[in-house]
């Protein structure tokens, strides 16, 4: 009884919180002192592991898959085909051969693979493994999108930073999330996907917690701050995350963006993923030019019926002195420009949302269209203070997100890590106004 009471102390704590963002926690570290310790846990072998769907630029006609072996596999084919339910389909499958690179860094040595099939059917089931004689992974499902409609509809799922404590604790968040939304047509996770960008340890874990998950509903990543090192005091994008994420190759041309900028039309939603490191530290002002005259070009010629951001770095940050000074420069004015929808962001190790309380930029007057969200899903948490442009701060919880869209009206809810509804709030498109607003009172 203690224990069920002191959980319903907590929850009621939290939507107080949420009301009136006032809680200031000291920063927490759950679950990182075993990781600390833990090495070489994760070898590849002959048979196929970190298997994993990532977005295409048109994931109703096309899906990528990615996959590692052990070094000693020379090649590696995957087998597809519209599923069925007589397992007798399995006779008539196509089969291709993956693109194979070689890969060694520290211990590690291994063959990642990858394919796109392309000329798939619109909104279909498939079922597919990858593999090779006497060594296939599972037979696993994903289904295409809808092609696009000048209405919208579609359901996806949102998480924040994993990071930290990713096995004990980020793959209960990961699997409740999938639960609760198994039919959404992607997963966005905005950043910060491990602590330590080059430990293969920390991506074998990010990988095992999200298991079949990841064979079953493509991805949308950008790279955070931890997915960077600075040997020589330079960024560097860690090593692992070309080799085991292809992604769509529409960004700009500037290698130190490729594999990070890039974008997804999906069910009448247009999907971006901007590299916010890229700007905070970028090597150079070209660097920074490239992704901003890529993300105008890119939104210009957009004619899909809602746009959502997702990147690392928040425009607006949940304690005073984490200021992001590159990002807001450039950024908030150009989602102002062309009426952004949805902000989707991590590093501030929080949960919160606010639109109504920002100004435009400049002297434009008048007050943003566009919700920013900032949220955390693994178990590192930093401390909060009450922020002008918040209308909710939410401190020291796990969280994941549940978006559908339908036409004019997009749903976003907000659940704790144990499935209790936080937050929630809806988007209403209104003619020539910026979004109507809805925030939902839970009790």
């Amino acid at each position: 009884m203690k224990q069920i009471a002191r959980r319903n102390f907590l929850l009621s704590s939290l939507k107080i919180g949420a009301v009136l963002p006032l809680i200031s926690l000291p920063s927490t570290l759950f679950g990182a002192e075993k990781e600390e310790n833990i090495t070489n846990l994760y070898q590849p072998g002959a048979r196929p592991d970190r298997v994993i769907l990532t977005v295409t630029a048109d994931p109703s006609t096309s899906i990528t898959v990615n996959w590692r072996t052990a070094d000693t596999v020379a090649e590696s084919h995957i087998e597809y085909n519209l599923d069925d339910a007589h397992p007798a389909f399995v006779s008539q499958v196509m089969r291709l051969k993956a693109q194979t690179r070689s890969f060694s860094f520290e211990t590690i040595k291994a063959k990642n693979h990858s394919i796109t099939l392309a000329g798939l059917l619109p909104g279909k089931l498939y079922a597919y493994r990858t593999g090779a004689e006497n060594n296939w992974s599972e037979w696993m499902q994903f289904r295409t999108a809808e092609q696009n409609t000048n209405q919208a509809k579609i359901s996806f799922i949102y998480l924040g930073d994993a990071q930290v404590g990713i096995r004990p604790l980020w793959s209960r968040v990961i699997r409740k999330a999938y639960a609760v939304n198994p039919e959404a047509s992607l997963v966005i996770h905005a950043g910060d996907l491990v602590n330590r960008a080059n430990k293969d340890d920390e991506w074998g874990d990010w990988f095992g917690a999200g298991a079949y998950i990841h064979g079953a509903v493509p991805v949308m990543v950008t790279p955070g701050n931890h997915e960077y090192t600075h040997e020589d005091g330079k960024p560097h994008l860690s090593v692992y995350w070309k080799e085991q994420f292809k992604l769509p190759e529409n960004g700009p041309q500037d290698p130190l963006l490729a594999g990070s900028c890039y974008f997804s039309d999906i069910q009448g939603v247009r999907f971006i993923s901007l590299n916010t490191q890229m700007l905070e530290e970028a090597p150079s002002q070209d660097c920074i030019r490239q992704q901003v005259e890529w993300l105008h070009k890119v939104l210009k010629d957009n004619h899909q019926q809602w746009t959502c951001i997702v990147m690392h770095h928040p425009v607006f940050s949940t304690k005073k002195g984490r200021y992001n000074k590159q990002v807001r420069k450039f950024l908030k004015p150009i989602f102002e420009q062309y009426q952004v929808d949805l902000v989707m962001q991590g590093h501030d190790h929080a949960y919160a949302r606010g639109m109504e309380k920002i100004d435009l930029t400049g002297n434009a007057g008048g007050k943003s269209g566009t919700m920013y969200v900032v949220s955390v899903s693994g178990s590192k948490m930093y401390e909060t203070e009450a922020m002008d442009w918040a209308d909710i701060i939410a401190p020291d919880v796990q969280v994941y997100h549940k978006v559908l869209i339908d036409n004019e009206k997009l749903f976003f809810n907000t659940y704790l890590a144990t499935g209790e509804l936080l937050d929630a709030f809806d988007l209403i498109k209104r003619t020539n106004q910026p979004n109507q607003l809805i925030s939902k009172k839970i009790n």
